[in-house]
C-alpha cells in the first residue's frame, strides 16, 4: 500500500494523484480482476480515504472505463502497425489474436464495459469514452478494408462485435475464479480447454472467409 499523500492543492500535485488512483486501479485489476477490485481496494493502494478518492471519480466504473478508453486507443495503434504490413485474412485475424493476447486486462475491460461501466456512470463520462475510441476504431475499419475491399460497412461492424465479444468471452473463461478453478482440476472435462489466441485467430479468419466467399 503507497503511504497516504498530503492533500493535493495545486494542479500539479492534483494530476499525480490523478494519476496515482488510475495506476492503482490497474494494477489491482491485473492481478485480481476488474470484477474483484472495489473502489475501497482502490483507495487503500493509493493511501487515501476513500471519500477523497470520489473527488477525482464519481465511482469505481468510471475509473475503469477511463482506463478502457485509454488502451482501447492503444491497442489500435499497434493494430494499425501490424495491419499496414498485413497482406492476407490471415494476416488480419493474426493481429488481432496477437494484441489481445497481449492485452488480458483490456479483454476484461471489453466484458464489463457494455455489461457495468457504461451503466453506472454519468452521461459525460460515457460521451467522452466513446468519442475517446471511436476515431481509432474508424480509422482500424478503413485499414482492415483496404486489405479486404469486399467487405461492407455492416461487415466491418459485423468483425467488431465479433472480435470484442469472443475476445472477452475467451478471457473470462481462460481465467476462472479459484472455485471454478479447482473445479476444472477435480474434473478436467467440464472445463474450457480452448486457448485465447489460437481460438480467437481461427473463428476471426473463419469469420471473415466467410463474409468474402458471400
Amino acid at each position: 500500500m503507497a503511504q497516504e499523500f498530503q492533500r493535493a492543492r495545486r494542479p500539479e500535485q492534483k494530476q499525480q494523484r490523478y494519476d496515482a488512483i488510475l495506476s492503482a486501479a490497474r494494477a489491482l485489476a491485473e492481478r485480481d480482476s476488474v470484477r474483484d477490485t472495489s473502489l475501497a481496494d482502490i483507495a487503500a493502494e493509493v493511501g487515501m480515504h476513500k471519500s477523497a478518492l470520489l473527488k477525482y471519480f464519481t465511482t469505481r466504473d468510471e475509473i475503469y472505463l477511463k482506463i478502457a478508453a485509454a488502451d482501447y486507443v492503444s491497442w489500435a495503434v499497434e493494430m494499425r502497425e501490424l495491419l499496414a504490413k498485413a497482406g492476407s485474412i490471415g494476416d488480419v485475424a493474426a493481429a488481432f489474436a496477437e494484441t489481445l493476447a497481449t492485452r488480458p486486462l483490456l479483454c476484461d475491460l471489453i466484458a464489463h464495459v457494455p455489461l457495468n461501466l457504461e451503466r453506472t456512470v454519468p452521461l459525460e463520462s460515457v460521451r467522452e469514452y466513446k468519442l475517446t475510441i471511436m476515431p481509432g476504431i474508424f480509422e482500424l475499419a478503413e485499414d482492415v478494408r483496404r486489405l479486404l475491399p469486399s467487405l461492407t460497412d455492416e461487415d466491418i461492424l459485423d468483425l467488431v462485435t465479433v472480435v470484442s465479444s469472443v475476445a472477452a468471452s475467451l478471457h473470462q473463461m481462460a481465467n476462472p475464479p479459484e472455485t471454478l478453478a479447482r473445479l476444472y482440476r477435480e474434473m478436467p472435462e467440464l472445463g474450457h480447454a480452448s486457448e485465447f489466441e489460437p481460438t480467437l485467430h481461427r473463428i476471426v479468419e473463419t469469420f471473415l472467409r466467410g463474409q468474402q466467399a458471400r
